[in-house]
């Protein structure tokens, strides 16, 4: 068996670069069949297209007579929608809600009011259990009372209907304080 190489006295130098060429181009065909042949068999992950629900305007009037030394009422109002992610086989696997949210506190002794956008987001379990929210909220901490809380919260459970913050990480601030 005779070797070709570019120095070989019987081959010109365009039969030489052919001879690379092919040899390279065998080469990168090997190595592609054998880069298909090993990812072939891989399964493709596949999930359902998420539950999507377009947003859904309201305005909902809370009251909250013992919430402070003094009582208010909560007036929410917004555009909501909201993300549920199912797996291939169509079970619940976890959720999102956001959207423009914006709550109205309204003392009900003197009427002075503020208004905060608190848009979340919410992060659910598959049970639909609120365990994270993002963002700025209006909700009640655990030891604290009612806040509005900025930043990556993390919910345990509930009171009163109401996400409980059990942590967060970001700025956090009495109702109470911010309406006296």
């Amino acid at each position: 068996m005779k070797i070709f190489t570019r120095n070989h006295p019987a081959m010109s130098p365009s039969s030489a670069r052919t001879a690379t060429s092919w040899r390279g181009a065998r080469v990168v065909l090997a190595l592609l069949a054998f880069l298909a042949s090993t990812l072939a068999p891989l399964p493709v992950a596949s999930a359902a297209e998420p539950i999507r629900n377009p947003p859904t305007s309201f305005e909902v009037d809370i009251p909250f007579p013992d919430v402070c030394d003094f009582p208010m009422t909560a007036t929410v109002r917004g555009r909501t929608h909201s993300l549920t992610f199912v797996d291939e086989s169509g079970a619940v696997v976890r959720g999102f809600a956001g959207g423009q949210l914006f709550v109205t506190w309204v003392r009900d002794d003197t009427g002075f009011s503020r208004t905060f956008a608190i848009s979340g987001p919410t992060f659910f379990t598959a049970d639909g259990t609120a365990y994270r929210g993002t963002g700025r909220w209006t909700t009640p901490m655990v030891d604290t009372g009612w806040v509005l809380a900025t930043g990556n919260l993390t919910f345990d459970g509930t009171q009163d209907g109401f996400s409980l913050i059990s942590s967060t990480r970001g700025n956090v601030t009495s109702i109470c304080s911010l309406m006296s």
